[in-house]
């Protein structure tokens, strides 16, 4: 089987937060596109890989349809706990305040990260249990997995692009696809990684299919260049640096890209450092 990919195309994954719960599949990627199409710096033909309807459980629902229903942070399973547990080790909670136990409230271990990153406590519990609770739906439910990393893969080999962009839970999503569906035969130019989680011990890196070999995980098959950016105060790129378990990232950038909005994927779409990575990959 040949491949040629497309000029000037690029396959953008979201990450967490993205479920429309009154929206078909093609209505909510066509959102996300109108909205991303506005961020990019750079001349380009943008697609959408739109997979968090697959992730959501048939008795989670959202009024508002911006998300996965009301994130509690007491009311988490013992696998989103356990998520969140490597997540505040990976953060770095000093010992004396860290626990250790599954099925409690982390919100002292979390009002002490809000005082150090300088985040409202409240929008960081909210944000925290979105985040554990995408990624535990993700990662323990293996149809769900298999569904949305094959429908990433399947947009990604019609589209035939030569940049692939994730961002957050939609980089580990890619990754995978890149690994484990015909995207791992398309020729990918460059693959850039925002606010990524996927070097995160526990809960995300040692669980990566494939596994990393000897503590390090290598680029898909078919990825040419890699490069990963994540904002300084990004709470779910930890750690940042990708390269610390990775092999094969050609630059890991450390940026600004915004100085509230920390994670959201317009701005790292409108960031000089996205626009320097497609422009000279698009060229």
């Amino acid at each position: 089987m040949s491949f040629s990919s497309s000029g000037n195309a690029i396959v953008a994954v979201h990450g967490i937060g993205n479920y429309r719960a009154r929206k078909t599949p093609e209505e909510a990627e066509q959102l996300l596109l109108a909205t991303w199409t506005r961020s990019l710096r750079a001349p380009a033909s943008l697609h959408a890989a739109y997979y968090a309807h697959l992730l959501r459980p048939p008795s989670a629902q959202s009024a508002s349809g911006a998300g996965f229903g009301d994130a509690d942070i007491d009311a988490l399973t013992e696998e989103e706990n356990a998520v969140l547990l490597d997540w505040l080790v990976a953060y770095g909670i000093p010992d004396q305040i860290a626990q250790g136990r599954l099925t409690r409230s982390y919100r002292q271990e979390l009002n002490w990260v809000a005082e150090h990153s300088g985040r409202p406590f409240h929008g960081l519990l909210r944000f925290m249990a979105r985040f554990v609770r995408e990624v535990a739906w993700y990662l323990e439910r293996p149809e769900r997995r298999a569904a949305a990393r094959q429908h990433v893969g399947d947009t990604i080999t019609r589209v035939q692009p030569r940049v692939v962009v994730a961002h957050s839970l939609g980089s580990v999503v890619a990754y995978e696809a890149l690994w484990n569906t015909s995207a791992s035969l398309v020729p990918v130019e460059l693959l850039v990684t925002v606010g990524s989680p996927l070097a995160l011990p526990g809960a995300i890196f040692d669980r990566l299919d494939p596994a990393p070999i000897a503590g390090r995980g290598v680029p898909p098959p078919g990825v040419s260049r890699w490069i990963n950016i994540a904002d300084v105060g990004d709470l779910v790129a930890i750690p940042r640096l990708l390269s610390r378990a990775f092999d094969g990232i050609e630059d890991d950038i450390e940026t600004s890209i915004a100085s509230v909005d920390f994670h959201t994927f317009g701005n790292y779409l409108a960031c000089e450092a996205m626009e320097k990575a497609l422009l000279t990959a698009l060229r």
